[in-house]
């Protein structure tokens, strides 16, 4: 019977009612993943490559566009600090529409403390192409697809700099970049070149970020306390 008719001298009751019908719904869950660092960019950037580099994470590496097709996650450990950085598959323009399946890949850096937005910078040479497009496009589709993406902090990754006979041929973007308020790194996920610094950089925003949650909780809770 059930079990709300048992009493202390009726332990094992020999009846029960009928009940009444329970509310039913349809849920449709997303899911998010949870990350401190996001990598973005355009598919084939080389975000893979940096994420097996600055952890233990293996994720798929081929030298052709969307090889990633799932998000991947690394944790990277740095003196006290520990933080974990998500592989966003490469987003294309009208992703934010849902072209490339951008949409379901956008959702993931929603969650995201800092974004590494990683600029193939040694592909747009050889092709000669302007590697400001680029940016601008991911740019645009963070944008249209939350508005608040557009102000979280980021640092642009000008990767495969080993493919520059000369450095210099980057420093007018960087100048650009920097013009615009950017933190920029050079770096190659492939010889590694300037993947410390760029390690050191993610640690130190990301404390900063989760000190500024700290701080914003306490502050709610004591404004709780006080009404």
């Amino acid at each position: 019977g059930n079990s709300q008719f048992a009493t202390p001298t009726r332990q094992t009751p020999d009846f029960a009612e009928e009940g009444r019908h329970a509310e039913s719904r349809r849920l449709r869950l997303s899911l998010k993943l949870l990350a401190d660092v996001g990598l973005a960019g355009l598919p084939n950037a080389g975000k893979s490559t940096l994420l097996a580099r600055v952890s233990a994470a293996k994720p798929r590496v081929a030298a052709y566009p969307f090889t990633t097709l799932v998000p991947s996650l690394g944790v990277v450990e740095k003196d006290d600090h520990r933080f974990v950085v998500a592989d966003i598959p490469g987003l294309v323009e009208g992703a934010s529409g849902g072209a490339g399946l951008g949409d379901r890949f956008l959702r993931h850096v929603e969650r995201t403390r800092l974004l590494v937005h990683v600029l193939d910078v040694g592909t747009c040479l050889l092709e000669e192409r302007d590697p400001l497009l680029d940016y601008e496009t991911i740019r645009t589709e963070l944008a249209a697809y939350d508005e608040g993406l557009a102000g979280r902090p980021e640092i642009v990754a000008l990767n495969k700099i080993d493919l520059a006979a000369d450095p210099a041929v980057f420093d007018a973007l960087e100048a650009e970049l920097r013009r615009r308020g950017r933190d920029v790194l050079r770096i190659s996920g492939a010889t590694g070149e300037g993947v410390a610094r760029l390690i050191d950089a993610m640690a130190e925003a990301v404390a900063k970020a989760r000190d500024e949650e700290a701080l914003a909780e306490k502050r709610e809770r004591a404004a709780e306390t006080r009404s």
